[in-house]
């Protein structure tokens, strides 16, 4: 049983951008679960045993990393129960909007010795606010990063051509009948630990992909292909260009093993690949301004990445507070209560 991984927000030039309606539609909700606390409550950790749970017993589950810190969880899903949980606190906050009837509040911070706390008040917040500034600061040198990229693309996608490619390839999609849904992640992401992907399309065994020049875009194919396999009945996934999320870096529709790509070719690569002419307009730009493009790029990624760091490292610092006045008897009885529900039950 193979198990999804991906992203429900990122780090980008726009600033952090979330898709965690997208977690689980709610067109396909049963039960969503919103879980509320401060750091080191153990949000994430409730969620990896759910979805370690689930796994045991055969069921599939979706998994969607954190941006600022890769080895959590900001959500989990399980689409054939209809059970999505998710993390509802800053700087994604989310509610539940059907209280009780569909979607259910999970405050983990009940639980927290709040007096034991506020002795440490003043240095809660000065801790925070530091964390606000190294975002801050990350997303500014992300968004100059998407200012050198549009001072001179290399490669433009040319809208015939696209249009052209997407009917050819259209004829590849099985027919299901009815009209699909679209849902909208990410695939990589901008992280602590650099630009890093966490989807495997390895499993999807019937992959084109298209070779795409440093800094350009596949949107007007990726989303005339999203069109064509909606239009078929079929349930897609578009998963989102990283830096720039207005752009669709990549189409999957994972129940039928089909994936629609962008990428770099590097030695023998899988899958099917398209040369980057047949869909781009390629410019004759010196190699030294490409070159120079580039590096600024990397720079400024790299400046990023290390704010990003930083702002992980304040975080653990931040958690130490938490972490040492809860009280994990009880988180351990909502952890119980919830596999019994919606895995036993």
């Amino acid at each position: 049983m193979h198990s999804f991984h991906f992203l429900a927000g990122a780090n980008t030039a726009q600033g952090f951008y979330s898709c965690f309606d997208h977690i689980l539609p709610a067109a396909q909700r049963r039960r969503m679960y919103f879980i509320k606390g401060g750091p080191g409550v153990g949000k994430s950790t409730l969620m990896k045993r759910f979805a370690q749970a689930a796994e045991e017993r055969g069921i599939e589950v979706e998994r969607f990393h954190c941006s600022s810190d890769p080895d959590s969880l900001d959500g989990v899903s399980l689409p054939a129960l209809g059970v999505g949980l998710m993390d509802g606190t800053a700087p994604h906050v989310y509610d539940p909007a059907v209280p009780g009837a569909r979607d259910t509040l999970i405050s983990l911070g009940d639980h927290l010795d709040e007096g034991a706390l506020a002795p440490h008040a003043r240095e809660i917040i000065a801790i925070q606010q530091q964390i606000s500034a190294r975002f801050v600061r990350c997303y500014r040198y992300l968004a100059a990063s998407q200012q050198v990229l549009g001072a001179a693309p290399p490669a433009v996608e040319n809208a015939a051509r696209a249009r052209e490619l997407a009917q050819q390839l259209a004829q590849r999609l099985p027919l299901r009948g009815g009209t699909g849904t679209v849902r909208r992640l990410f695939a990589s992401a901008f992280t602590p630990r650099g630009q890093i992907t966490v989807t495997d399309f390895a499993p999807l065994e019937r992959r084109v992909t298209v070779d795409c020049p440093f800094g350009a875009h596949a949107t007007q194919l990726m989303s005339r292909m999203s069109e064509a396999a909606v239009a078929r009945g079929l349930h897609v996934i578009e998963l989102l260009d990283p830096l720039q999320p207005g752009e669709i870096a990549h189409v999957i529709i994972p129940a039928h093993g089909l994936a629609f790509c962008t990428g770099r070719r590097a030695g023998d690569a899988p899958g099917e690949w398209l040369e980057a002419d047949a869909l781009f307009e390629l410019k004759n730009d010196p190699e030294r301004e490409q070159s120079f493009d580039r590096n600024a790029c990397e720079l400024l990624w790299q400046r990023a990445t290390e704010q990003l760091t930083a702002a992980k490292a304040l975080h653990d610092e931040l958690e130490h507070f938490y972490v040492q006045n809860m009280d994990f008897d009880k988180w351990q009885a909502v952890l119980d209560q919830l596999i019994r529900r919606e895995l036993e039950g």
